[in-house]
């Protein structure tokens, strides 16, 4: 695992939590029932892979551009200013999904999706994802039986 994350987390001032560096490391890029895109750091990049670098280039430009026009709609900032949202899936519909950095004195790391509203989750993301696919969230963001789809290379 260590080689996954040591170099994206140097170039990213982020330590990101352990679980979710064990689920990306262990299933690599790829799609939950047709529905969510979990990102990796070493996915390909030459935009057919799922790179998280690129994921949060995007996230950047898109939130930023939205929180400049409507600042009340997009109360959190989003990587890399310090201390926003880190970005690390993307519905197929076009929600992010997101890492909330500890702070405030809350310790663990916690979920925020944006799907029109934000929704913040007080677990972790592996446990976010196992109450996505057993149907026991306020928001839908992942539905049916759990199917995983690895997509795109991975660079070594």
């Amino acid at each position: 695992m260590a080689y996954d994350w040591r170099i994206v987390e140097q170039c990213s001032g982020l330590a990101l939590p352990d679980d979710y560096k064990r689920f990306v490391t262990a299933y690599g890029p790829g799609c939950i029932n047709d529905q969510l895109y979990i990102f990796h750091p070493r996915a390909a990049g030459d935009g057919r892979g799922l790179r998280l670098e690129v994921l949060w280039r995007q996230a950047e430009a898109t939130y930023a551009e939205l929180h400049a026009s409507a600042p009340d709609n997009y109360p959190y900032p989003v990587y890399p200013t310090s201390g926003g949202l880190v970005p690390v899936a993307r519905s197929t519909s076009g929600n992010y999904v997101f890492l909330h950095p500890p702070q405030d004195g809350v310790m663990d790391w916690s979920v925020v999706i944006d799907m029109g509203q934000w929704v913040k989750f007080e677990m972790s993301f592996t446990e976010f994802l196992w109450a996505a696919i057993r149907g026991e969230l306020e928001a839908p963001i992942i539905e049916g039986d759990p199917t995983f789809e690895s997509i795109g290379a991975m660079e070594s």
